[in-house]
């Protein structure tokens, strides 16, 4: 076996002459941050494709991080994902419906909410969200052609009915601009 000595494409980029400095929040220095949902309650007898909004950001956004965390709701699973905003900006929609799905699992599929769970890191629980789309706008690792401007919303969408509800769910979502 050899011993390997492996460069991520930044510092390979370093270590070039010229160097090639990274762009702020793409693999550059950027200020991070932060944002939080504060609770959202589980329904009873929620139904699957139900949806709960929990942050929105930026469209241009680099997301660092997605944390979930769930008390108990007894059944169910939630996909973690992106959809426009539901803000009205820019002929956007006001109401959150199927058609507005980006893309459903973009963070994460079938996240148990059964049992209590403490925040934990979900960003790279999806196939889709690989490490490098960490260092891109949120848009273009949607797989969105241009940028539309203006917010996504990031959204839990049941994949498995919650039966007895009321526990609560938050989100924390940490980026860079």
């Amino acid at each position: 076996m050899a011993i390997d000595h492996v460069k991520s494409s930044t510092i390979t980029n370093l270590d070039a002459s010229p160097i090639v400095a990274p762009t702020a929040g793409e693999g550059g220095a950027a200020p991070l941050k932060s944002i939080s949902s504060g609770d959202v309650v589980g329904v009873a007898s929620s139904s699957i494709d139900a949806t709960y909004q929990f942050v929105r950001v930026p469209s241009h956004a680099k997301i660092k991080q997605v944390l979930f965390d769930s008390e108990a709701q007894t059944v169910g699973t939630i996909d973690i994902g992106l959809y426009y905003a539901t803000d009205g900006e820019g002929g956007k929609p006001t109401a959150l419906l199927a058609a507005n799905t980006i893309n459903r699992t973009l963070f994460a599929g079938a996240v148990s909410v059964a049992a209590l769970s403490a925040q934990t890191d979900i960003t790279k629980q999806s196939a889709t969200f690989t490490p490098l789309k960490r260092n891109q706008p949120l848009w273009q690792a949607a797989g969105i052609a241009s940028d539309p401007g203006g917010y996504f919303d990031i959204v839990g969408s049941l994949a498995t009915a919650i039966t007895t509800g009321t526990g609560k769910m938050g989100m924390t979502v940490n980026y860079t601009d």
